[in-house]
């Protein structure tokens, strides 16, 4: 398999760690104060890893983004091999002074050092660039989205075409040699755009299984004109840049060094971009399991969950959803914040025992505030949100209703802060009837966690 086919994506992240999570509202907005119990999401990330290349995220001069292969020096090789199934994200942009000054190419080689032959399959995913791929635009709040064609913004359209499996790049398989190693894709990132200033970006999510051990390389390298032409970078081009064991810049702010585990302080805490192997493809949970939470709300009553939560913000609970760092360059991110890529899939049986038809509303939103406790909050939003965009994305509702017809919602949502959208649906379940409800959501990089994700019992 050889992904050197100009496909194109970005996410221009927010930088998350810069927003508050008070904000008062302004002469012109209205607060709305809603009272929750928020739980712990239920579940937990899997142990499968991801290839996770975000620093820097705009790229000035050639190098290594991220690199797996072995080291026993102070080289910038993070010695992890991937063998079996694992995923890909890559998130990085192109800044030039006029358009198309340069043209950045990001590539990935697979090396492997065995004595046998290794296949790399590739199973499913996307990559998209800014512009002219996926432009960010305005978009209503909430829009039902059946053909996975509204989006705004590349991590948007990206994770939303995966969650509709609409993958627009088809299953190939690459075989590769004992001690070789091969493009396993070679992406361009123009700056020669319509919209000013000339900046660009992509974004990429990709499923593989190797049935070897494979060391995976990202690197950066700016095309030379010959001929008044880009010359694509080869082969040789990229073992040149990896050769020489040079980080691409300019560098990160670094975190300062934190436990993970331990208690935020909050003091002059940064995330940091990441860059490395993380821990973690997919979040698998059931609502209602367990002793998590053992009824559903009652009749009017509505419960919360924290989606994504991050080491600062975590909605009240003691949980921090970030998946873990397998491996790290040392002046980035300690965790997986935000969980790009990952897909939350989550079960949420609505079984009802009574005589009476009971509908539910299912929501995403985002709190401009929360005070209280967990078991006593109070959510504050406003009327209307504050311009920040901190979700921009689709999420999937699957059930078989009383006539045993599949029910399937792709919804688009658009988070302000300080945003409750409409309902993502309103489930209505007849008498003695289950309904197991499920959701599936591609946490997109172009967002900003953690969100709240609510289940109310309507009146």
């Amino acid at each position: 398999m050889n992904l050197r086919c100009r496909f194109s994506l970005i996410g221009l992240c927010l930088s998350f760690g810069l927003m508050p999570l008070s904000v008062g509202a302004q002469p012109s907005q209205v607060e709305s104060v809603q009272r929750m119990k928020v739980y712990p999401l239920p579940g937990q990330l899997d142990n499968l890893p991801m290839f996770n290349s975000n620093n820097p995220e705009i790229v000035q001069s050639p190098g290594i983004l991220v690199s797996t292969l072995p080291s026993n020096d102070r080289s910038p090789y993070l010695n992890y091999a991937f063998q079996g199934d694992f995923g890909v994200f890559s998130h990085h942009i192109a800044k030039d002074q006029t358009p198309g000054e340069r043209l950045l190419y990001i590539g990935l080689l697979a090396s492997n050092l065995s004595n046998q032959t290794i296949k790399l399959s590739f199973k499913s995913g996307a990559s998209y660039l800014s512009q002219p791929d996926a432009l960010f635009k305005q978009l209503p709040s909430f829009a039902l989205n059946p053909l996975a064609q509204i989006y705004a913004g590349p991590g948007d359209r990206v994770t939303t075409e995966l969650l509709a499996n609409r993958s627009p790049l088809r299953p190939t398989v690459l075989e590769i040699p004992p001690h070789s190693t091969q493009i396993v894709y070679s992406l361009p990132v123009t700056t020669d755009v319509k919209i000013l200033p000339p900046i660009n970006g992509r974004s990429t999510l990709m499923y593989f299984h190797s049935d070897g051990p494979l060391h995976l390389s990202e690197l950066a390298w700016q095309a030379e004109k010959k001929g008044g032409q880009f010359v694509e970078p080869s082969l040789e081009d990229y073992r040149e840049v990896l050769n020489q064991r040079q980080l691409s810049g300019p560098r990160e702010q670094a975190p300062p060094e934190y436990d993970p585990a331990a208690k935020p302080s909050g003091s002059g805490f940064r995330y940091g971009r990441v860059a490395g192997v993380s821990e973690g493809l997919h979040w698998k949970g059931a609502l209602f399991q367990k002793t998590l939470v053992l009824r559903r709300p009652e009749p009017g009553e509505k419960i919360a969950y924290p989606l994504s939560s991050v080491y600062l913000k975590r909605w009240g609970t003691p949980q921090n959803q970030s998946g873990k760092m397998l491996r790290r360059y040392p002046d980035t991110a300690y965790q997986n914040h935000g969980n790009y890529g990952i897909k939350y899939e989550l079960e949420i049986p609505l079984h009802n025992r009574s005589s009476q038809f009971q509908t539910y509303s299912v929501g995403l939103s985002h709190p401009v505030s929360m005070t209280g406790t967990a078991k006593e909050a109070e959510f504050t939003y406003l009327y209307p949100p504050n311009k920040p965009v901190m979700f921009r994305g689709s999420a999937r509702l699957e059930w078989t209703d009383e006539y045993n017809q599949r029910q399937d919602k792709l919804i688009h949502v658009v988070l302000r802060h300080g945003e409750e959208t409409p309902p993502l649906s309103l489930i209505t379940v007849p008498p003695q009837t289950d309904y197991d409800v499920k959701l599936s959501i591609y946490y997109p990089a172009d967002s900003t966690p953690p969100q709240l994700l609510t289940l109310g019992r309507v009146e």
